[in-house]
């Protein structure tokens, strides 16, 4: 049990570590959730779509656009509008971010 622990204790270092790196430390823990969807939901494409991320996060959708508005402000993301019909958005991740 006490190696399970070290492990989790070291995974956790880890993972601060690397969100002080990259920045996300100053992101609240929500923002950092919706951060995370988007980069996981999006995978290895360039983009996914606007409506794809919001069914699949797990927050209510005025926490959602509130956190995807400071990601915005603080480039971690951007927000595209499809050439076809401006009612669908697309977004990307920054590519400092990307896979």
């Amino acid at each position: 049990m006490k190696e399970t622990k070290q492990s989790l204790s070291e995974l956790w270092s880890l993972l601060r570590n690397k969100e002080e790196q990259f920045g996300l430390n100053k992101l609240s823990l929500t923002e950092r959730d919706v951060f995370q969807a988007i980069i996981h939901i999006q995978g290895k494409n360039k983009q996914t779509s606007l409506e794809n991320i919001l069914e699949k996060c797990p927050h209510p959708r005025a926490t959602f656009f509130r956190c995807l508005k400071k990601l915005r402000i603080n480039n971690y993301i951007k927000v595209l509008k499809d050439n076809e019909d401006a009612r669908k958005s697309f977004i990307s991740v920054s590519p400092k971010f990307s896979l």
